[in-house]
């Protein structure tokens, strides 16, 4: 049985500003941190036998923080960054969605119409990410991975999955910081364990 375990990375500085970062970067807020380790707890049992990462630096601290004591190196790669968001990235959503306002709507309603100045497409994600997300599954067949990745895409990660086409990419569920997917493959069956799950919150007062 290959089991992977998806992993949003936790909340930053920027999400709670909501700022867009995509491949730009701020570090984890302390309720990210705590969010971590959570995930870090309820995942401590799990015999990760490979740990990959986007090369962002708030998906290296929350692999960090998962990965704990484990005798694991954390595999860090571009292929699993976010998707690109040229000119939006650092910027606020509301000045975004006043600035451009019809490309706004079609990043989050209309996906196949997104058409940034600069950045990628949700086609150019794709054709990143499924290459490397087949790689990944074929080098560790029959083992057991961690995933540390961003929204769009682990979205993207899960449409191949589900056989989801772009229109539904943003269907439910959301994924929260620290949501966590599990995928195993059984005989080359598929299962969808987990879906974006928050269930390893432990307080309500900052749970989705």
């Amino acid at each position: 049985m290959t089991k992977l375990y998806l992993i949003r990375h936790g909340e930053t500085l920027w999400n709670e500003e909501r700022r867009m970062q995509g491949h730009m970067d701020s570090p984890l807020s302390a309720l990210g941190e705590q969010q971590a380790l959570w995930l870090s707890y309820a995942l401590k049992d799990v015999p990760f036998e490979a740990m990959y990462a986007s090369t962002s630096g708030r998906t290296l601290q929350t692999a960090r923080i998962i990965k704990g004591d484990r005798d694991l190196a954390i595999q860090p790669s571009d292929e699993w960054r976010e998707m690109n968001l040229g000119d939006w990235e650092g910027r606020i959503s509301d000045e975004i969605e006043r600035l451009d306002p019809d490309n706004f709507h079609a990043f989050w309603r209309n996906p196949e119409a997104y058409r940034p100045a600069r950045g990628e497409t949700y086609s150019d994600l794709q054709k990143r990410v499924t290459p490397a997300l087949e790689q990944l599954l074929a080098a560790h067949e029959g083992q057991t991975i961690a995933l540390v990745s961003h929204t769009v895409t682990l979205k993207v990660i899960m449409a191949y999955f589900e056989r989801r086409g772009l229109a539904e990419l943003w269907n439910p569920p959301y994924f929260h910081p620290t949501c966590l997917s599990l995928v195993e493959i059984v005989n080359n069956e598929l299962h969808i364990r987990l879906h974006a799950d928050t269930s390893h919150f432990q307080d309500e007062a900052f749970g989705y």
